[in-house]
């Protein structure tokens, strides 16, 4: 029963990689090993953190030069302010918007569980984009 459980000691980047394969997501590795999942129109960036305790998902927007900083950053406050699932940020030269999410390991967690999380996370994300970020993402 607890043999379909990923756990740290067993995550790596091709088995990140080999299970979204499994699932029939549209993935691929990048030239730093990551995962990167199309899916909905959109590229999400699958990493493992140093500690490689959690699976880092992160979807980056580019956005207008045109907006100001001020705008930005009330689109990232109300993104934050209605979803839970996705985190909204602007990156330090305010050019892209990052939406992430961490999908903690410890105790195991089912390779469903990291697919469902996953393709749940570029859907609000998706959601969060088109309600709150149309009128600034590029």
């Amino acid at each position: 029963m607890y043999d379909d459980l990923v756990t740290p000691k067993i995550l790596n980047r091709d088995f990140l990689h080999t299970l979204y394969d499994a699932a029939y997501m549209e993935c691929e590795q990048d030239g730093d090993g990551d995962s990167v999942i199309t899916e909905s129109g959109l590229k999400c960036i699958a990493t493992l953190p140093t500690h490689q305790d959690a699976v880092h998902l992160a979807i980056l927007f580019p956005l207008k030069e045109n907006v100001p900083l001020q705008e930005k950053l009330e689109c990232v406050n109300r993104i934050n302010d209605r979803y839970i699932i996705t985190r909204a940020a602007v990156t330090k030269d305010a050019t892209l918007l990052l939406c992430d999410y961490y999908i903690y390991l410890n105790g195991g967690v089912s390779r469903k569980a990291i697919v469902l999380g996953t393709k749940k996370f570029i859907e609000v994300t998706r959601e969060a984009a088109e309600e709150y970020a149309a009128d600034i993402i590029a």
